[in-house]
């Protein structure tokens, strides 16, 4: 072909073009922009926390609440009303609040319902170990159903896939542990509550590092990621 008089070859262009774009789509090179730009680094490894603690937490709870109260099926009514009241209400903060402050507000008050639910107290026919921990519970269940947006918004196009799938995985770890606790609040209530509002806790404030992502446009590539910290766009 030529252009403007000069000659080169149509196919050869297109071949560097489909080769360089297919060696960023492998796991390569991801790896490979996951070791180049350390903004990816830093998002990616908080986003894994963050997916295998509200994993483990929301499933620790789904299987202990027969370990919460005298009545196992009135514990689970508590239980699966908390769950609609919070996918509901969840998308009010994080439509006008925004997805940053909102996750990292379900997180810090999930975790000081937790500390909460070990003060031995009744309120009517409720302890106040129930009320904190279906109020806990409530929290992490809005992270568990706003997560999976706030995680796509931050992964740039070219990789989103990926990272989607790395914290899905690391999710799965802690959905895998999760059930465990059950067995861990036969043995000591309080040391698990302790243990969930630690881990919720420190995901909480692991998310204020994270950029905002309500209004802002999807990264396309791991530089404009590395750029947007650089230029101290949040």
């Amino acid at each position: 072909a030529r252009l403007y008089y000069s000659s080169f070859d149509v196919d050869s262009v297109v071949l560097e073009d489909i080769v360089e774009q297919t060696e960023e789509m492998t796991l390569i090179g991801t790896l490979k922009d996951l070791w180049r730009y350390r903004e990816m680094k830093v998002q990616l490894v908080i986003q894994l926390w963050q997916w295998m603690v509200t994993a483990f937490i929301y499933y620790g709870f789904s299987f202990s609440w027969s370990s919460l109260g005298s009545d196992i099926y009135i514990s689970y009514l508590y239980a699966a009303v908390g769950e609609v009241i919070a996918y509901t209400a969840m998308v009010f903060p994080l439509e006008y609040w925004g997805r940053k402050p909102s996750i990292a507000l379900f997180y810090i008050v999930g975790s000081a319902s937790f500390l909460v639910a070990m003060i031995p107290f009744k309120i009517g026919g409720l302890t106040v170990e129930q009320l904190s921990c279906l109020v806990g519970s409530m929290f992490v269940s809005a992270v568990f159903g706003s997560i999976c947006l706030y995680t796509t918004e931050l992964a740039p196009t070219s990789h989103r896939g990926k990272m989607l799938g790395y914290c899905s995985f690391s999710g799965r770890i802690g959905a895998f542990c999760g059930p465990q606790a059950s067995l861990m609040f036969g043995w000591s209530k309080k040391g698990t509550l302790i243990i969930f509002a630690v881990l919720s806790g420190l995901a909480g404030l692991a998310t204020l590092r994270l950029p905002e992502t309500k209004g802002v446009p999807t990264p396309n590539s791991a530089e404009e990621v590395q750029s947007r910290r650089s230029r101290g766009v949040d």
